[in-house]
């Protein structure tokens, strides 16, 4: 490109808006975006990727100590589904039975009443 009335060139701009990328097609969903990267997204990367061994282990090891918990256990329950291998009796706290204000009394050691405020 000639500037008008001179013979030096005049540089033309490597990236016409900078700060905003050239639009692509996402690798995995062919979504167009503005980003950097082939892919739209994190969740579009991790679709390509196949775990490794060590990934599988992992996430092995926090799903078997995630069903062992109470909401766990109760989720499958309701879904009737064969990893809730844990009986009600197991997790469940017993109710205490309260008849009168000295039944009550042991459960509020260590803290104030309203007298005392």
């Amino acid at each position: 490109m000639v500037k008008s009335g001179s013979n030096q060139p005049v540089a033309k701009p490597l990236n016409p808006m900078p700060g905003v990328y050239k639009e692509k097609s996402c690798k995995f969903c062919n979504k167009l975006y503005r980003k950097r990267g082939i892919y739209c997204s994190q969740s579009c990367a991790s679709h390509d990727k196949e775990p490794t061994e060590n990934m599988r282990s992992a996430m092995r090891k926090v799903a078997n100590e995630y069903n062992k918990t109470p909401e766990a256990i109760a989720k499958q329950k309701q879904l009737n589904t064969p990893l809730a291998s844990m009986t009600v009796d197991e997790f469940a706290v017993p109710i205490p039975t309260i008849q009168t204000l000295d039944d009550f009394l042991e459960f509020t050691e260590g803290y104030d009443k309203a007298e005392k405020w």
